[in-house]
């Protein structure tokens, strides 16, 4: 009797072959391109500005750079990308913090709320029933809900699939688009050609708002995009117009792929258009590894793995071809050494139109480890594809079938039979789909090297657990979230009584220097400037000397006599003296401006090298370990006779102070 295993093996198979037209007809996933749903779900007044990021492969990297050099900049910002590797809230960041988990559920309340609302008026309109929100429309609305409640700046959105008719394509107003590499994929909705494709990702670009497009991409691509642009008005710049801003790039310690520079290159174009006084430090950047979550990515599986391994392992979501040629570019590259055999774990959802054969092909050698594996769909998203089809496709690649993993086709069975061959030395790579780096993530023992932090709860969290509190016992984390609120509160600059307005204070008014005061200034900085010419000619005379040049002056009186027929004559003078001279001039030039800054200070009298007493020379400093005897001070010095008269050499000198000490003993 056939397993429930080999049932679903079957089925796959099935799915597999089945028509395109039939299979989007019978596929449970619920992907509804349009923005006929959106329009009534989101709010229409939009107070962030927003940065459109579309194409194949690299948009997420896009938004990642545009992310951190915003964050270098200190502009305030939102993140918004898709599919999320750590859960729907995770894809929402705000200055680089993942949206808070009380925000992020009030707002779908309002999104759905928002939206039954319209959606009735429009049954009754229309005649026919709009149905729920797609997960992707419902994200996207409570993404750009957020960004106005949390009043960010700019808003950097990436397109989940296409461009016009991508839910994201909604939003009211555009900064700037952009447009990377763009290939196959995704071709049971968006078209069977890739110009077809290319015509569906130009729906992003707007009249008058700039795009960027990556000059990488095929001809017939940059010729769909560029006519798309002029047709509706929109300036676009391509990016070998720009490779001059990467030459800051400390090419010796980073060592960037083509792919990467050219994503690189959209994102500093966008922000250049955006910001065109702002620099960003490039090196920098990188220095902080500016990659998304799943691409270049290190994880450690020590605990997976019971100590077995203790290196890094790299995870990259490569599910289509353009990815994997990136991928095997920058393994072959950076990683791979000779014919030391690399150990890859891949796994690809399901698709008519996805060439598993060559995504395998383009990753492995013969002589590298492969293991297929699947991943456990959750709703609304595609099934695996069978580890028995991968496994076929391996066999013809690759010199023995000990390569080949076997076991079960779990992601973290098939880490141990990996980190078991591969020793604690030789690579190993995750790749494929997304929804396989998120289990991955998801499994325990496997940690990532990057952490991001969730926003603290703020003012409307501390009003919904005031109230909650009073119903019913909080759980532990509603306890946590609501003393940070509480301490939010408690902290926040704009309860403080120094930026409080006080109607009872009399209007400031802006101080008024005295005319006294205006000719002391005047007199200072007279004197000042002086000293400074004295002491460069002092200094010219120095090095005229060092250097050997004559110094000699010509005779004025000869000068003067026009009608004189004898040449001009020079007579030497004596720099000794006049250097002597100006150095006189320059010390009484000081000597006034440090007399006229002590009456501006409000001194009675100039104090010899000191402006006031410090308080170690009052009253003197505890003994430390290496001193047998503290220094006296001024008040024992004086005495302890508090009647006797003010000594009138309160400036004691040191002189009189080794005397005072002779005579003591």
């Amino acid at each position: 009797m056939p397993s429930a295993r080999d049932l679903k093996r079957a089925l796959d198979r099935v799915r597999s072959a089945i028509p395109a037209q039939r299979k989007l007809e019978g596929d449970r996933r619920n992907i509804r391109l349009g923005l006929e749903r959106i329009t009534r779900a989101i709010q229409k007044e939009q107070t962030w500005i927003g940065i459109h990021v579309g194409g194949t492969n690299g948009k997420g990297s896009i938004c990642t750079l545009l992310s951190y050099m915003f964050k270098q900049c200190g502009v305030s910002h939102g993140v918004f990308t898709s599919p999320s590797l750590f859960g729907a809230r995770q894809s929402i960041t705000i200055n680089g913090m993942y949206v808070n988990q009380r925000l992020y559920e009030s707002e779908i309340e309002n999104v759905q709320s928002r939206f039954h609302r319209a959606a009735s008026g429009w049954t009754f309109q229309t005649g026919e029933d709009p149905g729920e929100l797609t997960p992707f429309e419902l994200d996207t609305a409570v993404a750009f809900r957020v960004f106005n409640a949390l009043r960010v700046k700019y808003g950097i959105v990436e397109v989940g699939m296409g461009g016009a008719s991508d839910a994201t394509n909604a939003m009211h107003e555009k900064g700037v688009t952009v447009i990377s590499k763009i290939g196959l994929d995704h071709q049971e909705y968006l078209g069977e050609t890739i110009e077809e494709i290319a015509s569906v990702k130009a729906g992003i670009m707007r009249p008058f708002v700039p795009c960027i497009i990556d000059h990488t991409n095929s001809v017939e691509v940059l010729r769909v995009l560029t006519e798309h642009a002029r047709s509706i008005g929109t300036p676009y710049y391509l990016t070998d117009d720009a490779t001059d801003l990467l030459s800051p790039i400390d090419t010796e310690k980073y060592h960037l792929e083509d792919y990467e520079k050219q994503n690189l290159l959209c994102a500093l174009l966008a922000f250049k258009k955006l910001f065109p006084k702002m620099e960003i430090d490039l090196n920098q950047l990188l220095e902080k590894r500016p990659y998304p979550p799943g691409r270049k990515d290190l994880i450690s599986v020590r605990d997976l793995t019971n100590g077995l391994r203790e290196q890094s392992i790299l995870v990259d979501g490569a599910h289509n071809v353009l990815g994997a040629q990136a991928l095997s570019t920058y393994v072959n590259n950076q990683i791979r050494q000779a014919d030391e055999p690399v150990t890859w774990i891949m796994g690809l959802s399901a698709s008519k139109t996805k060439p598993f054969a060559s995504l395998i092909e383009t990753l492995i050698k013969p002589q590298d480890r492969f293991a297929f594996v699947e991943y456990q769909p959750l709703p609304n998203e595609p099934s695996a594809v069978p580890a028995q089809l991968g496994r076929e496709i391996a066999e013809s690649l690759l010199t023995s079938s000990e390569q080949i993993y076997d076991g079960d086709p779990s992601v973290d069975a098939a880490m141990q039979w990996a980190c078991e061959k591969a020793g604690n030395a030789g690579p190993i790579i995750v790749t494929g789909s997304l929804y396989l780096i998120r289990e991955l993530y998801n499994t325990e023992g496997v940690y990532t090297r990057r952490k991001f932090k969730t926003m603290r709860p703020g003012r409307s969290q501390l009003w919904y657990y005031t109230r909650l509190a009073q119903t019913r016992e909080l759980t532990e984390e509603e306890a946590r979230e609501f003393k940070q609120a509480r301490r939010h509160w408690r902290l926040n600059p704009i309860r403080s009584s120094a930026l409080v307005p006080n109607d009872q204070e009399p209007p400031r008014t802006s101080p008024v220097v005295s005319p006294e005061s205006q000719e002391l200034q005047r007199r200072a900085a007279y004197h000042q400037q002086q000293a400074n010419r004295y002491a460069k000619a002092v200094e010219s005379i120095r090095l005229d000397k060092v250097n050997g040049v004559p110094t000699r002056t010509p005779n004025r009186a000869a000068e003067k006599d026009s009608d004189a027929a004898e040449p001009i004559t020079v007579e030497p003078v004596d720099m000794e003296l006049t250097v002597d001279e100006l150095f006189k001039r320059r010390e009484e030039h000081i000597a006034a401006y440090k007399d006229t800054m002590y009456k501006l200070r409000g001194y009675r009298k100039p104090i010899p090298e000191m402006k006031f007493m410090s308080y170690a020379k009052i009253f003197g400093r505890p003994p430390g370990p290496f001193h047998a005897k503290p220094k006296q001070t001024l008040l024992e010095e004086a005495g302890p006779d508090e009647g006797a008269e003010p000594r009138s050499d309160t400036w004691l000198s040191k002189e009189s102070s080794r005397s005072n000490g002779r005579s003591k003993q």
